[in-house]
């Protein structure tokens, strides 16, 4: 069986390496772009930051790696076309400048997606980034280490903006936020990410919203934003606006593709299309609770579908069991989590629900230094079943939303996790965990 995968990152490495496992006489050829494959993105705010020392630390293997188990990869390859009707792709050796036909009896789409970078006058200015690959933020730590800029504007606050806000803030500039949204981090509700917002500001963050960026100005390189409120001073500008499924290579009329252009999959991750595979950030992913397809570009989850992806293809018959879009974030000394539905989103889509939040401390209020907590949980009123929860607060706040995360997978209701036996000692949690508590006044 010959199979072939389009892109060198989490979707498509973790199902040629799963795939291999499983089966030694497949072959296996992976085309990539780019010249890095197996990379984690999302440490790539901690290697600007300089938490991270050396971008090599983020490749998880080599294209030698890989070679040595006969799984043979192309780097600088693009394919720019796929025919199912000939089970053939067609490949742009980039660097010799020429195109030739591969055949596959599996194929697996793992394109990823690229970042949305909208019209403003002046983007070509130098210093204006975008933030997906390794050497994207190469070429930011570059910047930010040579004692040149001052003033970084960060347009978007969403996850990345909102982590390389905190990147940022390991040097000594002046950073300002330009959202176009009323709060940040949207699928958070907007009473949740209130601390964390007054948080950035109390360490100095400007933080401006409902406002448009325009453009650019400066000579060779930026000096100004212009929003359609606004001026302001930038030396570098990372525009973090969200991003668009990179698909533009596949027959739209044959591959079923969402409204956003990403791949629709099923629950086995196969595509409209027989035989062709997809997963990660081109493609759509089942959430169980919502039982449907949406899209959810989270690293995590582009791992189980190339895990899955391989298993369906050996005839294991592996379909997801679906996400939840669990996301947690650090913003410099605090942390937010969520999973499930949101207020917010229960509200838009007429989800019969009823929310309860309580403020309480990581560990016993008698033990030294207790942080407080903010949990949210959102629930079915008639049965009393989890729909979500969303926490914020300091150390150790974030992993505790994976309880909530198996409660609302099992189907449990707010009483039964109210009575779990959560681990208790006072460096560790109140008899009474926050969450516990939180699930308690809603049962």
């Amino acid at each position: 069986m010959k199979v072939v995968a389009i892109g060198g990152d989490a979707a498509s490495m973790s199902a040629v390496s799963k795939l291999r496992r499983l089966d030694d006489s497949v072959e296996i050829n992976v085309y990539e772009m780019g010249q890095i494959v197996s990379y984690g993105a999302c440490g790539m705010p901690y290697f600007v930051s300089n938490e991270i020392k050396d971008s090599d630390a983020l490749i998880a293997r080599t294209k030698k790696g890989f070679e040595a188990k006969d799984i043979h990869v192309h780097l600088g390859h693009e394919v720019t076309k796929v025919n199912d009707t000939t089970k053939t792709i067609t490949v742009k050796n980039l660097k010799k400048d020429k195109t030739f036909e591969v055949t596959y009896d599996k194929l697996i789409i793992g394109s990823g997606a690229h970042p949305v970078m909208p019209p403003f006058d002046n983007k070509d200015l130098k210093n204006i980034f975008t933030f997906t690959t390794i050497p994207d933020s190469i070429a930011v730590k570059k910047q930010m280490q040579s004692g040149d800029i001052k003033n970084v504007v960060v347009i978007g606050g969403g996850f990345i903006g909102i982590e390389m806000i905190e990147a940022f803030h390991n040097y000594d500039v002046s950073i300002t936020l330009i959202e176009l949204k009323e709060h940040i981090l949207e699928v958070f509700d907007a009473d949740m990410v209130s601390s964390l917002e007054k948080h950035l500001e109390d360490k100095g963050v400007t933080l401006n919203f409902q406002e448009g960026v325009t453009g650019f100005r400066g000579d060779e390189y930026v000096q100004e934003v212009i929003t359609d409120q606004d001026i302001y001073a930038a030396d570098l500008v990372l525009v973090a606006a969200g991003v668009i499924p990179n698909t533009q290579f596949l027959d739209s009329t044959r591959f079923k593709l969402a409204q956003n252009g990403a791949l629709v999959v099923n629950k086995k991750m196969e595509t409209s299309v027989k035989d062709v595979y997809a997963g990660g950030d081109c493609a759509t992913i089942y959430h169980r609770l919502l039982d449907e397809q949406v899209y959810l570009p989270l690293g995590n989850n582009a791992n189980k579908q190339g895990r899955l992806i391989a298993e369906n293809i050996y005839g294991l018959e592996s379909p997801i069991d679906g996400v939840l879009g669990t996301t947690v974030i650090k913003v410099i000394d605090m942390e937010a989590a969520r999973t499930g539905i949101s207020e917010a989103y229960a509200k838009a889509h007429n989800i019969p629900h009823k929310t309860v939040e309580i403020r309480g401390r990581n560990h016993a209020g008698y033990y030294p230094n207790a942080q407080k907590i903010r949990a949210k949980i959102i629930y079915e009123p008639s049965t009393l079943k989890l729909l979500g929860a969303q926490l914020v607060g300091r150390k150790v706040t974030a992993l505790r939303i994976n309880p909530f995360v198996v409660a609302i997978s099992k189907g449990m209701t707010t009483k039964e996790f109210s009575m779990l036996d959560f681990g208790y000692a006072p460096p560790f949690a109140g008899v009474w965990d926050v969450i516990a508590i939180a699930a308690s006044k809603a049962s």
